[in-house]
């Protein structure tokens, strides 16, 4: 207690009797006013179906038409609701931290956006299919709408993104991370490529690294890009340093600098386009696809048969599965556009009892295995393992296995992500062998022998080892015989990986018309379309190093 404070002055019974009459009666007088502003505000919402027991502070109500969002004010009571007919407006009116900053690196992002309006035409009309339920994830878990634009500064809004680093998806979640988000990734299906399962992911971990970072969302977006460990180093650095450790002051990597910009710049415009002349992709503030549950593993090339639409569509609203049929343990939803979602849902039911995955038999022959089978067929053990409920690796001659095909054989999905089919086999998109692989927790010989399509033997006699050996995370295995790499070993020995940063007004052809290779080549090697959008800051790989990992 502070030397200075003072005891209040004794009062006697008879005034604290009367000052505690006028309290009352002060307490009344409120509490009449605050009813009769409570029926006031009942009346005037009684039409507005408005549904905010879930989420105080922000709801939606009526998911099939233009969103009524209603925001909660700090006296307790609801404001007039208002009615957004795109989404843009209802993500501009959510802003919570993209006016409080004035930095040159802000403008910086602005011009660059105001310089190539194309750009901003174009990712916003990639956005249509998930913008409407990136937001309404967004409001419901009460976070700042700037957080529903990061799939532009992250991906550009493409599903099937794929960073140098082996990020993926609309949030770009390294595949190191996605498990610990709770996201399933294996031979079927990916998380980090769905775009519901990939928002729900990222938005946990956003929450979770706005917590370690005491509620700073500039810090959380750094973290978010460069990992909490890097951001906690250059905080500690300028501690020692006696200097400011807010996001501006901080020295970390440009890409990581120039990453709450970006965001706050995009906000800034898709509040405000008229200001800024500059123009969006005309996007309906109503949902543009609905999950239908199938409950069953189902061809996705008959599911689209189904639902009455083509299969290039139904794959792209569903890029997490990377086979030609659902999950056989789950998930086994699929997103399809809001029109057909009725008929799809009633045809299903009709389908009941039909045939959801073809299948082809094949006849066991002597001196087969299921791994040369698998590559037969181009498929994986483990899948032959599943689908003919055989737990070991033993198969007898004159046995007969399944062998899941495409129910369109003839007329294949073609998406990149999607498998390619030859008539009577399966051929999934082959994951090439690196170089060399660092082993990971969990792995063992089998497993990666099988997620590259190599065998067991071949990987023992690569490394010296035999068939039983126990490998260890972080040890180095070889992938691929020293003698198939010995003419590329010779040339370039020891190169590192080359990697180019974008710069404004670059475009694939420049950089690979510069880097000396094709822009087919550059492509390839980074896993997009040539028409694909870069923007600056972007890493490509202009050359892959020998000695890279994974």
């Amino acid at each position: 207690m502070p030397s200075n404070y003072q005891s209040k002055p004794h009062v006697n019974a008879k005034s604290e009797a009367i000052s505690g009459f006028r309290v009352k009666r002060l307490c009344l007088l409120i509490t009449g006013l605050a009813f009769l502003n409570a029926c006031s505000s009942i009346d005037n919402s009684a039409d507005s179906n408005l549904d905010t027991e879930d989420h105080p502070l922000r709801s939606v109500s009526q998911r099939d038409a233009p969103a009524r969002v209603s925001i909660e004010t700090g006296d307790g009571f609801s404001s007039e609701s208002e009615v957004f007919t795109d989404i843009w407006a209802r993500i501009g009116a959510g802003l919570q931290f993209a006016y409080n900053y004035d930095n040159a690196r802000i403008d910086e992002q602005l011009e660059f956006y105001k310089n190539n309006p194309n750009y901003l035409k174009i990712v916003t009309e990639r956005a249509r299919p998930f913008i409407f339920e990136i937001v309404e994830e967004v409001e419901r878990r009460g976070l700042p709408t700037e957080l529903a634009l990061l799939p532009i500064v992250e991906s550009a809004f493409n599903p099937n993104a794929v960073s140098p680093g082996n990020s993926v998806g609309l949030w770009q979640i390294a595949s190191g991370t996605a498990p610990s988000l709770g996201l399933k990734r294996d031979w079927w299906y990916d998380g980090s490529r769905d775009p519901i399962a990939s928002t729900s992911a990222a938005l946990d971990y956003l929450i979770t690294l706005n917590q370690m970072f005491d509620e700073s969302w500039l810090l959380s977006l750094a973290a978010y890009n460069t990992g909490p460990g890097n951001v906690r180093k250059a905080i500690s650095r300028n501690e020692q340093r006696d200097r400011d450790v807010d996001y501006w002051s901080l020295n970390l990597p440009s890409i990581t600098e120039d990453f709450a910009p970006k965001l706050i710049a995009l906000s800034r415009l898709v509040a405000e386009p008229n200001h800024y002349g500059m123009e969006l992709a005309d996007v309906l503030n109503a949902p543009a696809v609905k999950r239908v549950e199938v409950g069953y593993q189902l061809d996705l090339a008959l599911a689209a048969t189904i639902a009455g639409i083509d299969s290039e569509t139904l794959y792209q609203l569903n890029p997490g599965f990377l086979q030609w049929a659902t999950h056989p343990d789950g998930p086994q939803s699929l997103l399809v556009p809001i029109e057909a979602a009725e008929h799809f849902t009633t045809a299903l039911a009709e389908h009941q009892g039909g045939s959801n995955v073809t299948w082809d038999r094949y006849i066991v022959q002597s001196g087969d295995s299921l791994s040369k089978i698998a590559q037969q067929f181009r498929t994986q053990v483990g899948v032959l393992q599943q689908v003919n409920e055989i737990s070991g690796s033993r198969i007898i001659a004159g046995e007969s296995l399944l062998i899941p095909r495409a129910y369109n054989s003839d007329s294949p999905i073609n998406i990149p992500n999607a498998p390619e089919y030859s008539s009577g086999s399966i051929a999934q998109m082959q994951t090439e062998a690196p170089t060399r692989y660092q082993v990971r927790s969990g792995d063992s010989l089998w497993k990666i022998a099988n997620r590259y399509n190599l065998t067991v033997a071949s990987i023992a006699q690569f490394n010296g080892l035999n068939a039983n050996s126990i490998i260890k995370p972080g040890q180095v295995l070889q992938l691929q015989s020293q003698n198939s790499l010995a003419g590329v070993q010779s040339e370039v020995a020891n190169e590192e990986a080359s990697i180019y940063e974008v710069r404004s007004g670059d475009t694939l052809a420049r950089i690979a018309r510069n880097a000396g290779i094709s822009t087919e080549e550059l492509a390839r090697l980074n896993s997009i379309n040539i028409g694909d959008l870069i923007h600056p800051g972007q890493q490509l790989l202009l050359r892959p190093g020998v000695n890279q990992l994974n």
